[in-house]
């Protein structure tokens, strides 16, 4: 059974450890930290077995959902729900491929790489938190088939409101007054984040300022939370495994809708 979270739900603390069980979790976690079951653009759900045990949590913000999911999900019930739902994509871990039966119009996948740490040095440079539209303007230097940036105005009202609830840091690095690198936390709970929105303008590359900050911030927050990164090219996941970082998965995209 698939249960709305709001205002009546009694599941939290179930809903919390569940979520605790991969990135996805994570990332749906961090979704509900930041909007809870406030505004009408941000919803989550829970499936249940017979015993009322959670084995299955979905997020949907604005038109786009994330499922994190288990070998006791009712995969038939999910796929029911997702043919029921206006949205864009669905994002998922890849293991469960097979099991998820919907029309969709491309797939696309990539790696799950987790932090286990190592004694490799990176250069060091000095770290600075970035105005934000300083920063979604490096995105856009940066941005091409692998790498799409959200629009200005929703990404400064999503990293905005995280930022206001401390759950985003954000690192960077300036040349010459030039923000010349930057990486965050896209998703930030209290036992795990997922890394992302990595970025190094055209004119900086090369010089080490990326792996300084990706390796730090898997350093702040590895003592005590998992610390994951998604990829979507095969040099990325070098570039990350390099650092420190140990594929563990992969993610799957189903996009609808051309």
């Amino acid at each position: 059974m698939i249960k709305i979270i709001d205002k009546d739900f009694t599941l939290f603390d179930e809903f919390k450890n569940f979520c605790k069980s991969d990135s996805f979790g994570t990332r749906i976690y961090s979704h509900f930290l930041c909007y809870s079951y406030e505004f009408d653009f941000a919803l989550f759900w829970v499936q249940v077995d017979e015993n009322d045990e959670i084995c299955s949590a979905v997020c949907k913000l604005d038109n786009e959902i994330i499922l994190c999911l288990s070998n006791e999900s009712d995969f038939e019930e999910i796929s029911a729900f997702l043919s029921f739902q206006n949205i864009l994509s669905v994002t998922f871990d890849a293991s469960y491929k097979d099991n998820i039966d919907c029309d969709r119009n491309e797939c696309s996948t990539g790696d799950i790489l987790r932090y286990k740490g190592n004694d490799k040095n990176v250069v060091s440079f000095d770290i600075v938190t970035p105005d934000l539209k300083e920063y979604h303007n490096l995105l856009l230097s940066c941005e091409s088939e692998d790498f799409a940036v959200p629009e200005y105005m929703n990404f400064l009202s999503d990293v905005s409101r995280r930022q206001q609830r401390d759950l985003c840091c954000i690192y960077g690095i300036k040349i010459a007054d030039e923000l010349a690198s930057c990486a965050m936390t896209v998703s930030y709970t209290d036992f795990s984040v997922v890394l992302g929105a990595v970025a190094t303008h055209p004119h900086h590359r090369k010089h080490g300022y990326a792996g300084c900050i990706v390796k730090g911030l898997a350093e702040k927050f590895s003592e005590f939370s998992s610390v994951y990164i998604y990829t979507t090219v095969e040099r990325n996941t070098r570039f990350y495994e390099s650092l420190g970082f140990e594929v563990t998965d992969k993610w799957c995209k189903y996009t609808y809708g051309g």
